[in-house]
């Protein structure tokens, strides 16, 4: 099951009520380094967590039109119907009073507020009609923020009377989706999912600014958003395989892909980010079913594969006290956790032999160290990924191993070759290149770097260009055009009488 982070648009009605409704269910299931809950309404549709305090995880049911409420210290669950016929709950956020915010995509659009001490739902409706809201972040003075997705609009709820305002991004159509604060809260960052951008919006100034990819970064839908300490911005790609990097002060992008599904689709599809306090970013790939992990200071990725039927689909991520990873799965109907010191028994590196810089069509040679942490050997299977498509399939032709497999002894590693050739219409870039380790139900990714030098290409510059082209030859058979009917016109001369 495939779904949108763009949710449905049904109904909807501006009204103020008080509600109370509580099940208690527990149904754990625990494989390897995930656990699992099942939730009590079947057919649910989780779609979003968001951790709060003493052990306590609020998600919404997309499917069910409830706000659900999961303790963890003893697997219990709550379920608040939410009193609106046809509600579709998309995304949510904890404001600093405690209260739930969460959008609502039936009907024109709302953003809705629970108060768990009273248990009363409050509801605000979108000014524009059809607004699809969907992700919503509070700031320090409880103001609420909120994408508008086919509105075009980046909403907001002022504390404490909770005005409405709609701040409409500069490029039409954009698909805002995901939103996250800068550095001290003076700019929040969002990601552009239709236009394929990352904008900018000034708190002070209330001004966008946007960042368009270079050619070699391919940015497909992207949902996901989150900054770091150093502030940098990391997007993850729902139409690919990737994480991606922006650095803003120079507007260079880096990709980190993902392994390659091993199923019927060609993309990983991550949803949303979250960023840990070891700065290691978290995510679940929708179509491969996993979930990953990427510290950016060692360039590994892992991988940890999940146990249920239907793909995972979470469209928020949530992080707790202690650092572990919390998610939803939309088709299985299930709450999931990943312990923050999950890992694969694997590690993977890569060392560029000639250094890391290449022209397009061109080979360079590098040397590929698997070590096992297991006390017992192990078969390893080999695969790559890269930066070369917008998939991270990668072909034999542009990444070659010695081998697809190895086996490592306990404690051990190998170290094997491979021939990295970019293919050669890429175009100048820096891309980056996977090998990745599977045992069992996890997978480590070893990453690196190469600055590509594309060649010209007659073909590839008309491609590139084609808009300025099509323009050129117009003017030039326009040109041709005017000439020719002057030379057919009859050469008059003046008669004197």
């Amino acid at each position: 099951m495939s779904i949108s982070p763009i949710g449905l648009v049904n109904w909807v009605t501006t009204q103020s009520f008080g509600f109370s409704n509580a099940t208690n269910v527990s149904g754990q299931q625990t494989t390897n380094q995930i656990r699992l809950n099942t939730i009590p309404t079947s057919n649910a549709g989780p779609n979003a967590i968001i951790s709060a305090p003493n052990e306590t995880f609020w998600f919404v049911e997309f499917s069910a039109g409830k706000l659900g409420e999961f303790f963890a210290q003893n697997d219990s669950f709550k379920e608040f119907p939410i009193p609106e016929n046809h509600s579709i709950p998309a995304s949510l956020a904890m404001d600093r009073l405690g209260r739930v915010w969460f959008s609502d995509q039936s009907g024109n659009g709302s953003i809705w507020m629970f108060d768990p001490e009273t248990e009363h739902f409050t509801q605000y409706n979108t000014p524009t009609p059809k607004s699809t809201p969907l992700f919503l972040l509070p700031d320090d003075h409880n103001n609420i923020w909120f994408t508008e997705s086919t509105a075009n609009n980046l909403g907001e709820l002022s504390y404490p009377g909770y005005k409405m305002t709609e701040y409409t991004l500069p490029t039409s159509d954009s698909g805002p989706v995901e939103i996250a604060f800068g550095q001290n809260q003076s700019v929040i960052w969002i990601t552009e999912t239709f236009a394929g951008k990352i904008a900018s919006f000034d708190l002070n100034s209330h001004t966008f600014a946007e960042f368009s990819p270079p050619s070699f970064v391919s940015l497909r839908s992207p949902v996901g958003i989150v900054a770091d300490r150093f502030g940098n911005i990391w997007v993850s790609e729902h139409g690919g395989s990737a994480v991606i990097e922006l650095t803003p002060s120079n507007s260079t992008f880096r990709i980190y892909p993902t392994s390659v599904p091993n199923n019927e689709y060609s993309i990983s599809a991550i949803a949303t980010l979250a960023i840990d306090s070891q700065g290691r970013l978290w995510f679940v790939e929708h179509f491969a079913n996993k979930v990953g992990r990427l510290d950016p200071i060692t360039g590994i990725m892992e991988e940890f594969q999940i146990p249920s039927s239907q793909p995972a689909y979470s469209v928020l991520n949530a992080l707790d006290s202690l650092g572990n990873f919390w998610f939803t799965e939309f088709g299985s109907n299930q709450i999931g956790e990943v312990p923050y010191n999950a890992s694969s028994p694997l590690r993977t590196s890569i060392q560029l032999v000639q250094g890391s810089q290449v022209s397009s069509g061109s080979t360079i040679d590098a040397e590929v160290t698997i070590t096992n942490s297991l006390s017992s050997p192990i078969s390893v299977a080999l695969n790559t990924t890269s930066s070369f498509s917008p998939t991270g399939l990668t072909s034999t032709q542009q990444i070659a191993l010695d081998t697809s497999s190895v086996s490592l002894p306990a404690g051990g590693k190998e170290t094997i070759g491979a021939r990295i050739t970019p293919n050669a219409t890429l175009p100048s870039g820096i891309y980056s290149v996977g090998i990745v380790a599977t045992y069992e139900n996890s997978s480590t990714i070893g990453l690196a770097f190469i600055s590509v030098k594309g060649q010209f290409s007659f073909v590839g510059w008309i491609a590139s260009n084609y808009q300025l082209v099509v323009i050129a030859v117009i003017v030039i058979l326009a040109a041709t055009y005017l000439a020719m009917s002057r030379r057919s016109k009859p050469n008059r001369r003046k008669t004197n009488h």
